[in-house]
């Protein structure tokens, strides 16, 4: 099922000012970045580690691109600061039909394009003691885009 800590996303309201806060401060870098026109942000992932499932862990720093997006209004609610966990999964589709079975709403029928061609979903965070929860299925990454 679940296999790691995949990333935590962190909703920022200028990206380049956050990526140089932790870059400054903890020497991480930009493994990626990227706008997800689809839901309105631009991205950037810093790596921190490997993970023995041949995946990583990240921090996804969110900055929304339009003020109608999903981050935006988490911003303007919230201000800055942690926005959702994801867990890593070797199959997005089956794990979300499971955790489904288990009473906990799914948002979205099908899995989306998430960042670096990954496949994603979200859980509802009422149904997850008030965390925004995300499961992702990793595409293979070769080397590093930016």
């Amino acid at each position: 099922m679940l296999t790691r800590i995949d990333h935590i996303g962190i909703a920022c309201f200028d990206l380049d000012k956050t990526v140089e806060f932790y870059r400054a401060t903890y020497g991480f870098e930009v493994f990626h970045s990227e706008v997800n026109e689809e839901q309105g942000v631009r991205e950037a992932m810093l790596k921190i580690n490997d993970t023995s499932d041949g995946g990583a862990s990240y921090l996804q720093l969110l900055e929304p691109t339009r003020p109608d997006s999903t981050v935006a209004k988490w911003l303007d609610k919230n201000g800055e600061g942690v926005h959702h966990i994801a867990f890593g999964t070797a199959d997005v589709d089956a794990d979300a039909a499971d955790i489904k079975d288990k009473g906990v709403r799914v948002l979205y029928e099908e899995p989306r394009r998430g960042s670096m061609g990954s496949r994603i979903t979200f859980l509802h965070p009422k149904d997850c003691h008030g965390v925004l929860t995300e499961l992702v299925t990793s595409a293979p990454v070769e080397s590093p885009e930016h």
